[in-house]
């Protein structure tokens, strides 16, 4: 019966114990949209996509009002729009480049090919 007792209790404070080293921390939403934000501006995504990026900043306004009203499930909607918002803009600065970079390639051949139609008329 003592066994059982003195187990029964270490059981008990090892449970508690887990529990309390398992509380999740909370993590600061706002802030984490805020990095991206900034991370956006410094690799210059903004530039491709300003009408979008005002969108954003007004969401994340908006998503701050949620929290402090404790409307949850705004905040979190508002939360996931801005997230993927900012993969959009990221993805259509992506897009702009590559565009950039193709216009360039495509004046390279169109000259290339003048070159070439000359070289023929020469023949």
């Amino acid at each position: 019966m003592r066994k059982t007792t003195i187990s029964l209790i270490f059981g008990t404070i090892l449970l508690f114990i887990s529990t309390v080293q398992a509380k999740k921390t909370k993590v600061d939403e706002i802030l984490i949209v805020q990095k991206m934000i900034n991370n956006a501006y410094q690799q210059g995504y903004v530039d491709s996509a300003p009408i979008e990026m005002n969108a954003v900043e007004k969401k994340v306004i908006l998503a701050k009002e949620a929290k402090q009203k404790r409307n949850k499930k705004l905040f979190s909607q508002l939360i996931r729009e801005v997230k993927a918002d900012l993969r959009i803009i990221k993805k259509r600065a992506e897009v702009n480049k590559l565009n950039l970079e193709l216009s360039e390639i495509q004046n390279k051949n169109h000259e290339s090919q003048q070159i070439l139609d000359e070289l023929k008329e020469q023949l």
